[in-house]
């Protein structure tokens, strides 16, 4: 699919902003209705995390669903298996770049996030600056990895609904 313009990831950022309690609520229902083994990927992936930390991963999730969400409307159910599939690709991508040269990861970074770049900065963005809360950095690394196979299976199967 092409890339969710920047102008959409904005809109949707700020308007998640301000949803009440329970219209977040209600939203979070149908997503775990129409996406349930994302859902339960996220949940099950953040558990074991602090109370904040799982908050601000699942919330991330919210926007990024949201966002592809406004660009297509409909989104086909994504399995378990394509969910597994990539997330376990991008633990092998990280574990080769694991000591590579801070210019060739830079490189593989800027090829990795080309397809969505707009949901990606967001991402990074929203883990990198969250001012109210301190998150550790295994808990950045884990989060970074479970949003960015979010972004890579909503990215791949989107457009095949």
């Amino acid at each position: 699919m092409r890339p969710i313009p920047e102008e959409i990831v904005e809109r949707t950022w700020r308007e998640v902003a301000f949803f009440s309690p329970e219209r977040a609520e209600r939203e979070m229902k149908k997503i775990g209705f129409h996406q349930p083994e994302l859902l339960a990927f996220v949940v099950e992936f953040t558990e074991e995390m602090e109370r904040e930390a799982r908050e601000l991963g699942v919330y991330i999730f919210f926007v990024i669903f949201r966002m592809f969400q406004a660009m297509l409307g409909r989104i086909r159910r994504i399995s378990s298996q394509e969910i597994l599939q990539c997330y376990e690709e991008n633990e092998k991508l990280l574990e080769r770049l694991e000591g590579a040269h801070e210019k060739f990861f830079d490189r593989v970074t800027r090829v990795q996030i080309s397809r969505q770049p707009h949901v990606f900065n967001y991402m990074v963005e929203a883990l990198m600056e969250e001012e109210e809360m301190v998150l550790t950095e295994e808990e950045k690394g884990v989060l970074f990895i479970l949003l960015k196979t979010v972004i890579d299976v909503l990215d791949r199967g989107a457009g095949e609904s």
